[in-house]
């Protein structure tokens, strides 16, 4: 009884194994995609103390970061253009000659206008969020970490920046901006209005490595490590300034991040 229960299981087992369907041996691997870090979003904003639209653009950008995170939808505020102005006669204006170059560059035709992660073009407001989605939905393979110490007795700010890719060779550039928060001046508003103590963020302040930053080829052999220092201008506020790192080429910006400046 004993024996005739042992085969039976066996009989059972050898059915079990010869039911299932063959696999072939270029069937059995599992594709495991390749290694990504986490997608950050550039949208760069182009705006103007004298544009009456400006503000409520800014505002929709506030409300996306809300949603997305301050660090991970990274925003620069680009004055430029002809609503745009620089400082003169006490009055503060936030126009900057690098961002006459980026506006001249995108061929803005006017503001407010941005452009994100620098694809799909120079877009109006009511197609900021879709586009924001879509990048967001994109994967990225480029870890970008930044350090940044300030020394208050020269106003310099040393940046070191770290970089690696975890898939083959990428070749692009590394742009290094100035930027700054709680900047109070003047802004018009609908009807003419003008507020005299508007407080601006995420604003545009310098092109520190030079407008179209530097030249570079990251490996996943090794990480790549740029270190700048940078003199603050003296009307940046230390406590609210930012460096803004990222890595782009002819495909669009690959990875954005910040980092607050810290005081020493």
């Amino acid at each position: 009884m004993e024996m005739r229960r042992f085969y039976i299981l066996i009989l059972a087992a050898v059915a079990l194994l010869t039911g299932c369907d063959s696999v072939g041996s270029d069937e059995r691997l599992i594709e495991i995609p390749p290694a990504t870090v986490q997608r950050n979003v550039l949208i760069e904003d182009f705006t103007g103390q004298r544009c009456i639209f400006c503000p409520a653009a800014s505002q929709t950008i506030e409300e996306l970061q809300k949603l997305y995170g301050a660090d991970r939808l990274i925003a620069v505020g680009i004055h430029a253009g002809p609503l745009a102005i620089k400082s003169m006669g006490g009055v503060k204006g936030l126009r900057t000659d690098a961002g006459d170059v980026y506006y001249k560059y995108w061929a803005v035709p006017n503001v407010p206008k941005a452009i994100i992660n620098r694809r799909g073009g120079v877009l109006q407001k009511d197609t900021w969020a879709g586009r924001i989605y879509e990048e967001f939905a994109q994967t990225t393979t480029i870890n970008i970490a930044l350090q940044c110490h300030y020394d208050a007795a020269t106003r310099q700010v040393k940046i070191e920046t770290n970089l690696k890719t975890l898939s083959d060779d990428v070749k692009g550039r590394l742009q290094l901006w100035l930027v700054e928060d709680s900047v109070v001046a003047p802004q018009l508003f609908p009807n003419n209005k003008m507020d005299k103590e508007y407080v601006h963020n995420h604003v545009f302040r310098a092109a520190i490595n030079g407008e179209w930053g530097t030249e570079l080829t990251l490996s996943s052999m090794r990480t790549h490590v740029e270190q700048t220092t940078y003199t603050l201008p003296e009307d940046v506020v230390p406590g609210n300034a930012w460096i803004v790192g990222f890595v782009y080429n002819d495909s669009g910006v690959l990875q954005a991040v910040r980092q607050k400046v810290s005081i020493s």
